[in-house]
């Protein structure tokens, strides 16, 4: 197996205008950047579904410009339809992206077939590698077997996994023999039992360091550590990435610990 990696779901640094602000994302990327292998721009941890099409693509912007050849970055995509995922991969090809990182369409409920035709449709419409978000919250797409077959299209490359209930070590197995990077999502999971191919969640922002150690299994200490982090931080909070941006914002890293509205139906 090849190194582990680190990739960062980076919160949206934003000013007192609500733009986002490009000189704290080349602070926060250079921050994290001798640590971790890449980012990933506008998913949850970045309020990705809050995000109006500018400033999606301005934070897209900012990151391919300061991440460097040296870091992957995915561009995430959290929308609630099919077409709407659809347009913006196409968006993130034209801006240079080459992955994305998307969720199911929104709505817990939704039948299997139509979950696997949405990852299908999104994987034939551009030639970006596409990477799965499994996050019941949004979808409730826990499926095991629709994960598999996701992960048999042939540009499907990883899958960040944030399930309700703990994956055991045999589905990681199958999820990484069907040819895709498995990636751990909840940080409560970090240096545990299982064996995977490293980690992307929303303490990297602030504590990469510990994400990278964090990637190898069965470190009792460091699991400790990340739980003790993960409750400083607050990270089981529903507006977590707001904490974060206040801790970010008191080191200097962003100009403002700005967050964006709820938004209205």
């Amino acid at each position: 197996m090849s190194r582990p990696k680190v990739l960062v779901p980076l919160v949206t640094p934003l000013d007192a205008q609500g733009e986002v602000c490009e000189r704290s994302v080349q602070r926060l990327i250079h921050a994290c950047g001798a640590l971790v292998d890449g980012f990933i721009p506008c998913l949850t941890s970045g309020e990705g579904w809050r995000l109006s099409a500018r400033q999606w693509a301005d934070m897209l912007r900012h990151t391919l410009r300061h991440a460097g050849p040296e870091h992957q970055v995915v561009a995430g995509i959290e929308l609630a339809t099919t077409e709407a995922v659809i347009e913006r991969a196409r968006l993130a090809q034209a801006l240079g992206a080459t992955a994305i990182m998307v969720t199911s369409p929104f709505g817990a409920g939704a039948p299997q077939e139509r979950l696997f035709e949405h990852y299908r449709q999104v994987h034939e419409s551009t030639a970006l590698a596409l990477m799965v978000y499994n996050e019941a919250a949004l979808s409730g797409n826990e499926n095991l077997e629709t994960l598999l077959r996701i992960a048999r299209l042939p540009r499907v490359i990883g899958l960040k996994d944030s399930p309700s209930q703990p994956r055991t070590q045999a589905e990681v197995d199958q999820l990484r023999q069907a040819g895709i990077a498995y990636y751990i999502g909840w940080e409560h999971q970090l240096a545990g039992p299982l064996h995977s191919d490293g980690n992307v969640v929303s303490l990297a922002n602030v504590e990469p360091a510990l994400c990278r150690l964090a990637c190898e299994h069965g470190q009792t200490y460091v699991a400790a550590l990340v739980a003790q982090l993960d409750a400083h931080h607050q990270l089981a909070e529903p507006d977590w990435y707001a904490h974060l941006k206040h801790e970010l914002a008191a080191r200097g890293t962003l100009a403002c610990a700005a967050t964006l509205p709820e938004l209205t139906p």
